[in-house]
């Protein structure tokens, strides 16, 4: 069955394979992340995870398949023309100027997604233009709690703030789909809750999640449908609940860490 029709809101994947060489990083695998829900996507390291990420993204060209959102084929587009139609993405290391502030790291998403190919466009914003990236800047920090710390320099940051940093940079886009790669990485317990708060509040206002995790707890208190990855290809998918449960999923992924996601 194929992920996603014409007319869907959100990203669908169908039947995407994606190969380095001889071997297949990604086998023939279809998903669909809806907006306004949080869908999760789970595996061991090497299962594929990030590779699928950067085919959706448009960083890979995958050998087949497509790759839709909100409906429409983006498959050929490169990365910015992606963003462009509502795609936004964080990766797996924290890529922040540490000499900026919070404030114009997080200003750094919108007027990225402005320039898009032609980062020279930075230099040429109208006064709209600055004003509507003032105004999603500030927006985005009151959503990440981060008002406080708007002009203390990125780099004096904790880990947990310089994470909450990322995700107003990406929020500051105004992207409908998100595909976040480990936001909750080097992160304590108070901060994981905290965070997911927050990522929970952005579907509730219509935002679209595609969630790579390895934090089970985080990923099943808020995660509406969960995909399990091996070796590059889906071998379950279901509710958390569902996961938890499977016997596949125990054996493929979770193994001893089972108990304390069920508990």
């Amino acid at each position: 069955m194929r992920a996603g029709r014409a007319g869907e809101a959100g990203l669908a994947v169908n039947d995407l394979e994606v190969r380095f060489g001889g071997h297949t990083a990604v086998k023939s695998v279809s998903l669909r992340a809806p907006r306004a829900r949080m869908t999760g996507l789970i595996g061991p390291n090497g299962a594929g995870k990030t590779t699928m990420f950067n085919a959706c993204t448009g960083l890979l060209k995958p050998r087949s398949g497509s790759v839709m959102l909100d409906g429409r084929d983006i498959t050929g587009l490169r990365p910015a023309a992606r963003a462009r139609r509502g795609l936004g993405r964080t990766f797996q290391r924290l890529e922040l100027c540490d000499s900026m502030s919070v404030a114009e790291n997080v200003a750094l998403g919108v007027e990225a997604l402005r320039a898009g190919d032609n980062p020279i466009r930075h230099l040429w914003l109208s006064a709209k233009e600055r004003a509507d990236v003032q105004a999603r800047t500030d927006e985005a920090l009151q959503t990440c709690g981060l008002v406080q710390l708007r002009e203390e320099p990125a780099g004096a940051l904790s880990t947990g703030q310089r994470r909450l940093v990322e995700l107003a940079r990406v929020c500051a886009g105004g992207y409908s789909m998100l595909l976040l790669d480990e936001p909750s990485s080097g992160l304590d317990h108070r901060e994981t809750e905290a965070f997911g708060r927050i990522l929970r509040d952005l579907i509730d206002h219509g935002t679209g999640i595609l969630l790579v995790e390895h934090d089970m707890a985080l990923v099943m208190s808020i995660c509406d449908h969960v995909y399990v990855l091996e070796f590059g290809t889906v071998v379950f998918q279901g509710t958390p609940l569902e996961v938890q449960s499977s016997p596949v999923v125990r054996a493929a992924y979770l193994g001893s860490e089972g108990n304390a996601v069920s508990s």
